[in-house]
């Protein structure tokens, strides 16, 4: 389960660990924090440890402590060749709460693209 407010951005082409753990989002990422009011970004031994792994809470000083969630899980509920339909579930004190499904393209480029777009809509908006 990754931390809500964790924005991965590329994977970690090496591993701390000689037996890898079970990671949340299938692979270790560097990202960066998104939490609400956030300016600093998290070392390569707080993503590690705390980001990828989520339940943040009371051990990293940039999560809030209003967050309706402490961490993501996610599960593929459907592979369709091209159309993957992803579970998602946020999690808060290790009980379920919001839940629902994502159709995704099995095209990366176009995936990437479309979330590119969709941040610069999302930063136009926020801005007006």
């Amino acid at each position: 389960m990754a931390c809500p407010y964790f924005y991965p951005v590329a994977r970690f082409e090496t591993s701390p660990w000689s037996v890898p753990p079970r990671l949340p989002l299938g692979n270790a990422f560097s990202g960066e924090c998104r939490a609400p009011g956030n300016s600093a970004q998290p070392d390569e031994t707080r993503v590690r440890e705390i980001c990828n792994f989520g339940y943040g809470r009371d051990r990293c000083e940039q999560f809030p402590a209003e967050s309706t969630a402490d961490a993501i899980r996610f599960h593929v509920a459907k592979d369709a060749g091209e159309l993957i339909e992803i579970q998602y579930v946020f999690e808060k004190d290790c009980w379920p709460g919001e839940h629902g499904t994502v159709h995704m393209s099995a095209c990366a480029t176009l995936q990437r693209q479309a979330d590119a777009y969709l941040e610069s809509y999302l930063r136009r908006r926020n801005e007006a």
